[in-house]
Order: structure tokens, then sequence, then C-alpha cells
């Protein structure tokens, strides 16, 4: 396994702890508030069923926040990667970090980012339908586990 996938393992166990974390602080609530928390993260207000289209207040959004909190960016991107993504936080809270280059690295990062983003979401996701919730069509993209599909339609 290659150091890009063992960091890639490493960082989906994190995000995915502290997304594990804040769906069960918030089990007890969240159809009646339509899947929002406020978990402390960035501007604190996410759907974690908001999966497509607007990054703002998105679980995308969240696992963003939360990389970046905790550290995560900042051992994974280089120095200039890192400034601009400090930018897009300062100036466009509501967007999420994309490397902008076409370099090799800019290339791997955001595979890497990709890789976290899916495996995260598909995880709230099964999470989400496990507690009974009907969340499926708002992770059918990332729930692409043939025998996991047929098993929950």
């Amino acid at each position: 396994m290659n150091n890009i996938s063992l960091k890639q393992d490493e960082i989906v166990n994190t995000v995915t702890k502290i997304l594990n974390r804040i769906i069960a602080e918030n089990s007890g609530s969240l159809y009646q508030f339509e899947f929002k928390v406020r978990p402390g993260y960035g501007y604190d207000k996410f759907y974690l069923n908001h999966t497509d289209g607007s990054y703002d207040m998105s679980l995308q959004s969240l696992i963003h926040y939360i990389i970046a909190e905790e550290g995560i960016y900042k051992q994974i991107l280089n120095e200039d990667q890192f400034a601009k993504c400090m930018k897009v936080i300062k100036e466009e809270p509501e967007a999420i970090y994309s490397p902008s280059g076409d370099s090799v690295e800019d290339l791997e990062i955001q595979d890497l980012l990709d890789a976290i983003y899916d495996k995260s979401i598909a995880f709230t996701g099964r999470t989400l339908i496990a507690m009974g919730l009907d969340v499926y069509s708002d992770f059918e993209d990332y729930l692409n586990d043939c025998d996991y599909q047929r098993s929950h339609k």
C-alpha cells in the first residue's frame, strides 16, 4: 500500500469517527430538525443529508471544516496549497477547498480529497440508514456497493 493510500485511510478513519460522534450526539433529533447539526465546526450549521448541489451547509462542507480544524489540511497540503485553502475558508466560507492547478501534486491531492469526501459521505449515509432514517435517495450516488443498493431499495 502506498503512502497516499495509508494517508487516505488514516484521514477517513479520523473524519468518520468525528462524524459518528456528531451523529450519536444528535441521534434523538436528526429527523425532527431535518438532519441539521451544530457540531462546533466552521459556521456551525450543517445538514447531514445535503450531499449534492450547493456546498453551503452541506455534508461536504462539514467534512471540509473537519479536515481544516483537525489540522489535516496542514499535514497533506504543500505551503502554497495550504495558503489557498485558508484563503477559501476566510473569503468563501460556504465553499470547499479544491486545488486549482494541473500539476501532478495538485491532481494527487484532488484525488485524495475526492476519496476522503466519498468515503466519509458513504459512511454517513450507511450510518443514518442503519438508524432507520429514510435518506437512501440523498446518498444513493455514494452508496455504490451493488449488494448494499439491492438490499436497501
